[in-house]
């Protein structure tokens, strides 16, 4: 990976004739959090999200459900996607994985019994997403987590053997999600595909997270890839940028070169 800024006019010259903007919500428009609840867009990300949006197709794909993430960022006529993709909706389309909602009642029994096992673990906590869930451990103490993991493994190990969900690890959180072959990167080709059928605007992706590392890859070859992290890990995205102030920094970039 390179650093963003040290490489703009190769990256400028990429996006001449018109870009996809597409990005993760978490830890890329708003810092990680202790609480999923308290991940606020501030004033002047949503003013430059609105800005950006004026000038560029503009999608945001979360792990979050499609509701929560439509509230927090609150601008009509771009792109959603939430759950990682299993629902997507935009201006005259929808998608919803009809798969992902047969196994939506397995996930609300899920939810119920690893919030009775996980009562007594102060800071856990259990998130039902509609068509995924997550455990939140962030808040968990460093001594308590084997023991959060051994009853989290117990309770879902059972719906994994027999393969309706699978399991899914981001920053201090486990995601489940139905076992259907779907994925964030097969979520941003589907939006390519309806948004940009000739294939006329450079896609770029923006994340933080692993479960962004699908969009990096199915993007590798076509488009503008961007991990949000302090340090260059190791990540299938070409470029990085250090945090949530530089990604603003790159959209008032953007937004300069269609000014």
């Amino acid at each position: 990976m390179e650093y963003l800024f040290n490489r703009w006019e190769e990256v400028e010259r990429a996006l001449a004739s018109g870009a996809l903007l597409l990005l993760d919500y978490d830890g890329t428009l708003t810092p990680i959090v202790e609480r999923p609840e308290l991940a606020i867009l501030s004033p002047d990300m949503k003013e430059l999200l609105k800005r950006v949006s004026q000038h560029y197709t503009l999608g945001i794909i979360s792990g979050r459900s499609i509701a929560d993430v439509k509230r927090l960022v609150g601008l009509e006529g771009i792109y959603y996607a939430g759950n990682h993709g299993f629902k997507i909706i935009g201006p005259g389309v929808e998608l919803v994985k009809p798969e992902a909602e047969r196994a939506r009642p397995n996930l609300v029994k899920l939810c119920e019994e690893l919030r009775k096992k996980l009562d007594n673990i102060k800071g856990a906590i259990v998130e039902d997403k509609g068509l995924t869930a997550s455990v939140h451990y962030r808040l968990v103490a460093e001594e308590e987590f084997e023991y959060l993991k051994k009853i989290f493994e117990k309770v879902v190990g059972p719906h994994i053997d027999s393969g309706v969900v699978k399991i899914t690890h981001g920053k201090k959180v486990f995601e489940i999600r139905p076992n259907v072959e779907w994925d964030k990167g097969k979520a941003v080709r589907w939006i390519c595909g309806v948004v940009d059928p000739k294939r006329e605007l450079k896609p770029i992706y923006v994340g933080d997270d692993q479960t962004d590392e699908d969009a990096f890859s199915a993007l590798k070859e076509k488009g503008v890839t961007i991990l949000v992290s302090e340090e260059p890990i190791e990540s299938n995205a070409k470029y990085f940028v250090k945090n949530v102030d530089e990604v603003k920094t790159f959209f008032e970039k953007l937004i300069n070169m269609r000014a």
